[in-house]
């Protein structure tokens, strides 16, 4: 028994479909550059790491105050706590989003739905 589909849960399908494959390309896109963000976040975390180990041992040997490595790891620590921001603001948008788009896309499957139903029960 093969099931017949109205146009309109056809074009509601075909939304669905094409609504994924860009789903998937955006995700594909955002890995990359997320991974690419974090490289760039550890290379910077490896070198101002080497950076405060340098002054935590001039300080060590009491050659520097402890003022200096502390400064020393502000820069990394302002851009870790940007970063966070940042993925956490957007995580929210895209929640919001998705579920924005995926509530309309049910919201067209189920009237089609409703068109078929009504369509049958009028011929029957």
């Amino acid at each position: 028994m093969t099931e017949h589909r109205s146009p309109a849960q056809e074009q509601a399908w075909a939304f669905v479909e094409r609504e994924k494959r860009i789903d998937r390309f955006i995700r594909r896109v955002s890995v990359g550059a997320w991974s690419v963000t974090f490289v760039f976040v550890l290379i910077f975390a490896i070198l101002t790491g080497a950076q405060v180990v340098e002054f935590a041992r001039g300080y060590a040997q009491g050659m520097l105050p402890f003022a200096v490595v502390t400064a020393s790891a502000i820069p990394l620590m302002m851009v870790l706590g940007f970063l966070s921001v940042l993925i956490a603001t957007l995580s929210t948008i895209a929640i919001f989003l998705r579920l924005r788009t995926s509530s309309l896309a049910e919201i067209q499957l189920r009237l089609a739905a409703l068109e078929e139903m009504l369509s049958d029960s009028d011929r029957g």
